[in-house]
């Protein structure tokens, strides 16, 4: 989740192969892909310990596989489990690929999982820099449709996260630590206000990602946009993902003006400014604090990134409320004390 990276058991361990992967497991992947595995590449990127592989099998066929074992990552064996549930009852109005089967097995006593999805050949927005994927992805997350049936099951967003939008009211009583910049700090009643509304704002009834970066999004080469890593979804308010996406455009730098597909883009369409102000104060709340705890294990840039989010939600919500004085804020209920 966009502010729950700070788990220790999903952080850059260094992922396996597929030539890592028991034999046994390799088989039955190929047996549901009707071939034998040609090719297999490897991915890199992403927070899990686990395998990612792009396939191709003999005749041509083409799957990105999943792959974990139980004893590797329990949290995150779990959270394969939940993202291929989620998967599998995902609509087909959803831009996102789809899963072929789920395939596990017990080999010298420890337990593995392979999700076998459909292979996206593209690439993760924002790489051009200009923004020029906003717009596309927007139309992606705009897809999400309302929870039913058992996706209306999952976890609630805003019972997720009613505490950790408690951030601010925690670091003003025990003092802020030294990742909050001074401008910032200068704000912090303001903020806390604004993030007391936050958890209200962020319920609904819609189908939520809530993990909405670059590097859980593929653009192909029509320029659709495909959402993918599908492990924290819940349900919330529809416009949530989308926001945070923008917010990532400006952790990232891209070149863009992110108010402009705030007021233009339908997705947006009837959302207050105060639910906008509340989350992003709340965001800026829980980063800042997650980002000021101790670094994890095989995790060196985790605390990093979480105080660039919290810099970019801040200084964004600075930017809405026009460089008001410190501890002013704007006069809509939502931000008014309880």
């Amino acid at each position: 989740m966009f502010v729950n990276a700070s788990s220790g058991t999903v952080g850059r361990m260094g992922r396996t192969t597929w030539t890592d992967v028991p034999a046994v497991l390799r088989e039955r992947v190929e047996t549901v892909l009707g071939g034998a595995v040609a090719r297999a590449e490897s991915q890199a990127g992403g927070y899990s310990p686990g395998g990612a592989d792009r396939v191709v099998t003999a005749d041509g066929r083409r799957a990105f596989v999943k792959t974990l074992s139980r004893s590797r990552n329990p949290d995150g064996f779990g959270m394969h489990e939940r993202e291929a549930e989620v998967m599998g009852h995902l609509p087909g109005s959803v831009q996102a690929p789809r899963l072929i089967d789920t395939v596990r097995g017990t080999v010298d006593g420890d337990d593995w999982i392979a999700l076998v999805i459909e292979d996206v050949a593209g690439h993760h927005p924002g790489t051009a820099g200009d923004g020029s994927d906003v717009t596309a992805v927007l139309d992606a997350l705009d897809t999400l449709p309302t929870a039913t049936g058992t996706l209306a099951q999952l976890p609630r967003v805003a019972d997720d996260l009613v505490e950790d939008f408690g951030a601010w009211d925690r670091m003003a009583a025990a003092g802020f630590p030294d990742v909050v910049p001074a401008h910032a700090v200068a704000a912090a009643p303001a903020m806390a206000r604004a993030a007391r509304g936050a958890a209200a704002a962020v319920d609904g009834g819609s189908l939520a990602h809530v993990d909405c970066r670059a590097d859980n999004l593929l653009v192909d080469a029509d320029g659709v946009v495909w959402v993918i890593d599908w492990p924290w979804a819940a349900v919330g308010a529809h416009w949530l993902d989308p926001l945070t996406y923008l917010l990532d455009v400006l952790v990232r730098g891209e070149d863009t003006d992110v108010e402009h597909h705030l007021a233009t883009h339908r997705v947006f369409a009837g959302v207050p400014a105060s639910s906008v102000d509340a989350v992003l104060a709340g965001l800026a709340g829980t980063f800042f604090e997650k980002a000021s705890r101790p670094a994890i294990p095989h995790m060196p840039t985790l605390r990093d990134f979480q105080r660039r989010e919290g810099l970019a939600a801040a200084e964004w919500l600075l930017r809405r409320w026009g460089g008001l004085p410190p501890g002013k804020a704007p006069t809509y209920p939502a931000v008014q004390e309880a």
